[in-house]
Order: structure tokens, then C-alpha cells, then sequence
């Protein structure tokens, strides 16, 4: 009787566990990886010169997108990406979130997943807002405070969850932020968790890394030279290997989504070299396919991909339905999102592919990036902007011969006329028209830095 007994209570104790996995079945864990200021020609999958093996890797184990589309610069495209609808409708000035937002961690929350976001916010100042858009733990730069009071690499500042510290001079930005991702999965590896981590590489100033020479030098380790790029992009690889290999030795990779993509293309002072010998110059700020065509790579252990390329077009808006699909749950209609998943393309399945990706760019930074304020819509090789210029990208990629209407071939004209009818689908708009109003809720108003305010101060006040 003893032994049935002990039998009985063996078999329900496994019961949990096989309940967990049932449902991690259904629910795969999802990390979301966005790279600042990396365009395509920074990855050696896409033909760059710069070291980035890893990422190169899991482009051959996962699939490798080569028509992702984000808008050209980093807030619109976050705001984007995080609420699955286009800028025409939400996006108010940069490096704000109208706070009345629904985003994919809320989506994550209802599905039942612990979420959480590392690396840089830039999405209003208020260490409230974190929470407010989702996310049940984070680590962030530029929360608070902007980085006119201390940069990201050497000796950052950084908030995590209520808390405020100012690192060392021996301490890299980056990697506290992958510890911190890290030490995330092993908390809640028995769960499904949702990571979005927008890294703070490979943005300007152009500092050293731990691995660069002059990182030796404590005092060069915030001196900014164009040299430095390419162990930044390095870095990058490097960090997504740590969480690659966490995942691993979780036994989680089986049942993880992960994710990397750029959130535009690079900054304008880079110039890098191909394998092929061509220069590519980075296109951020601009609408040409070097500012908004960026890099997408995707790695789902469990499908054993056979073709690890896919060329459908991908924008910033379907990432929320992809989600959705993967977790078993549908997006409020209220919340009103633009964009269709491409889950069956990660699966290796044919899925739907867009014939179209929108682009409603107007990024409210300052007077001088409000002339490249732009509204386009695009197939895989046309493009037309709302005031009529229309170009072919692949004859034509930085956009200098509009092809007058009535003057392209045949398939040039069809095209024309398949996206004149997308345009009037949509609220008309020219350059100058007024931005959605900000929403700041009365609970969340935004922190103002005082000027001349020390380090000191701040973390005293924190």
C-alpha cells in the first residue's frame, strides 16, 4: 500500500510539470532583439566585410528575411514596431509613446507571459512608463534621463526595475544590459516570458569597446572615432551569442522565437565595405532603401527550417499579429493594428506575402530632419511617394530618376496604378500637416531635467 501510495504522489507531482509543457508547447517563448542604427550591409550574411559569425550562423540555422522594412529613423520606427499600427495614426514627436498605446507586452501580459525590456527607451521620461506599456521588469538607458547627463557604453546610467545606478568606467553598457537579459531567462525558464531587448549598439558616439584596443586606455574610452564601428558591430554578435547560448543551456532554444532586425539604417558618417568591393554609405534619415530596408533574422529551434531565405516583404506593423498567432491570442479589434503575421514563414510554410509595406515618415525631430518627411507606398520593386515622384529601387536605389507618369514600361505602369489605389485608401496629408496630438495621461507627466543638475543629484533624488 505504501508503494502505491508513493506511486500516486510520484505521478501527481509530475502532473505540473507536464502541464507546463503543454503549454510551453502552445506558447513558445519569444525574444525580440532590435539593433540601433544597423542597417543590412553591417551583417556577413548580407554580404559585409564586418565580423559578425554568430548572427551569421543563426541565419543559416533559422531564416534569413531580405525584405524587412522600418521607417528611418529609431523612434518612429519603435513606435512602429511596439503598437503594430503605422505612424500616420499614432506617432506624435520623437522619443515619445502617446501613453493611451497598447503595445505587444500588453499583448504578452494577457496571453500570460512575464515580460520584460533591456537596453534603450527613449519613449517618454517617466520610470513609471515601463510598466505602463507592458513590461513587468526592465533595465533602461535614457529612462529618466537623456544622454545629455551620461551615455550608454563606459561608466552609463541606468534604471532597473525602481531602481538608479551610475556604473564604473570599467563597465559596459551593453553587457549589463545581456546580463540582465540573462539572468531574465534563468528566473523564469519554467515559464513563457517575452524579451524585447533594443539594444543601445551600435549608435553614435562611436566609443571603444572591451574589445577594442584603445578600450586599454581608460582615459580614450569615451572618444569618439568612425574607427570604432566595426568592434561595435562586433559587440553586437558577441552579446547575441550570450543569450543564444543561455537559451541553449536552458534546453529553451527548442521552444524560443528569436528574433534580431535593425530599427533603420545606418548612421550617415559610416561607410562600409562589401565582400564584393562596393561602399555602402548608411542611410539613416532617409527613405532610400538604405535607411529603412534593414536587417531581419529569425531562429525557432523546433522547425528544422530547410530553406533558411525569404524574400516577402516584412514591415514594422506585422510583428504584433506574428506574436498573437505564436501565442494563442488575438489583438483586441479596438487597438486598431495595420500589420498580417509572417509566423508561417518562420515555420518554413508558404504564408501570406505582402504585396504591398506602407511608410508614413515624419519624424518631428527638429526642423532640419522635418524636410525629409515622407509618405510612401512600395512593392518589391516600385515605389511612390504622395507627391507622385515614383521610382525603381532596383534600378534606381537612391531615388535620383523619377519615372514621369505615362513613361515607365508596362509593369512599371501597373504598379503605379496598384499603389495610386493604395493612397486613396488613406487620409490625404503633405509635408507640414499637423502630428497626432501627444497623450500624457495626468497620472505619467513627463520628468524635466533641471538644468546644470549633477550625477550626484540624481541618484541622491532617485
Amino acid at each position: 500500500m505504501k508503494v502505491i501510495n508513493s506511486f500516486l504522489w510520484e505521478c501527481l507531482a509530475i502532473i505540473p510539470s507536464v502541464l507546463m509543457a503543454q503549454t510551453a508547447n502552445k506558447q513558445p517563448n519569444i525574444v525580440l532583439i532590435l539593433a540601433d542604427d544597423m542597417g543590412r550591409e553591417c551583417l556577413g550574411c548580407y554580404g559585409s566585410t564586418y565580423q559578425t559569425p554568430n548572427l551569421d550562423k543563426l541565419s543559416e540555422i533559422g531564416v534569413r528575411f531580405d525584405n524587412c522594412f522600418s521607417q528611418p529613423l529609431s523612434t518612429p520606427s519603435r513606435v512602429q514596431l511596439m503598437t503594430g499600427k503605422y505612424n500616420n495614426k499614432n506617432y506624435s514627436c520623437f522619443g515619445h509613446l502617446n501613453q493611451k498605446e497598447k503595445t505587444f507586452a500588453h499583448l504578452a501580459k494577457d496571453a500570460g507571459y512575464t515580460t520584460m525590456i533591456a537596453g534603450k527607451w527613449q519613449l517618454g521620461r517617466n520610470r513609471n512608463l515601463p510598466n505602463h506599456f507592458g513590461f513587468d521588469h526592465y533595465c533602461l538607458w535614457q529612462l529618466s534621463y537623456d544622454r545629455m547627463i551620461k551615455e550608454r557604453y563606459a561608466a552609463p546610467l541606468i534604471e532597473q526595475d525602481g531602481n538608479i545606478k551610475l556604473y564604473s568606467n570599467n563597465e559596459y553598457g551593453p553587457d549589463i544590459f545581456t546580463q540582465y537579459v540573462i539572468d531574465f531567462i534563468e528566473e523564469n525558464k519554467t515559464k513563457p516570458f517575452f524579451i524585447y531587448y533594443p539594444m543601445v549598439l551600435v549608435h553614435d558616439p562611436f566609443y571603444p569597446t572591451p574589445q577594442s584596443d584603445a578600450w586599454k586606455d581608460p582615459s580614450m574610452r569615451e572618444v569618439r572615432n568612425t574607427a570604432n564601428f566595426a568592434k561595435m558591430v562586433e559587440h553586437v554578435d558577441k552579446n547575441i551569442n550570450m543569450i543564444f547560448n543561455k537559451l541553449e543551456n536552458s534546453n529553451l532554444l527548442n521552444n524560443t522565437i528569436i528574433i534580431f532586425i535593425g530599427d533603420n539604417g545606418t548612421n550617415r558618417n559610416i561607410r562600409t565595405t562589401m565582400k564584393d568591393g562596393t561602399i555602402v554609405r548608411g542611410g539613416k534619415g532617409l527613405t532610400i532603401d538604405t535607411g529603412v530596408r534593414v536587417p531581419m533574422i529569425v531562429y525557432w529551434g523546433k522547425n528544422n527550417n530547410t530553406k533558411h531565405e525569404c524574400a516577402d516583404m516584412i514591415d514594422f506593423t506585422d510583428f504584433m499579429p506574428t506574436f498573437a498567432e505564436a501565442m494563442n491570442i488575438k489583438v483586441p479589434k479596438q487597438w486598431d493594428i495595420d500589420g498580417e503575421s509572417f509566423l508561417p514563414q518562420i515555420r518554413g510554410e508558404k504564408g501570406k506575402s505582402r504585396e504591398w509595406v506602407f511608410c508614413h515618415y515624419d519624424s518631428r525631430f527638429n526642423a532640419s530632419a522635418s524636410k525629409n518627411a515622407k509618405q510612401f507606398f512600395r512593392d518589391m520593386r516600385y515605389k511612390l511617394y504622395s507627391d507622385g515622384n515614383f521610382y525603381d529601387t532596383i534600378k534606381d536605389p537612391k531615388e535620383t530618376n523619377p519615372i514621369a507618369k505615362g513613361k515607365g514600361n508596362a509593369e512599371a505602369e501597373k504598379s503605379r496604378r496598384k499603389l495610386e489605389r493604395r493612397f486613396a485608401n488613406i487620409p490625404a496629408w503633405k509635408v507640414g500637416d499637423p502630428a497626432i496630438p501627444m497623450c500624457i495621461l495626468p497620472e505619467f507627466p513627463l520628468l524635466q531635467t533641471p538644468k546644470n543638475i549633477s550625477l550626484e543629484q540624481i541618484l541622491h533624488s532617485y
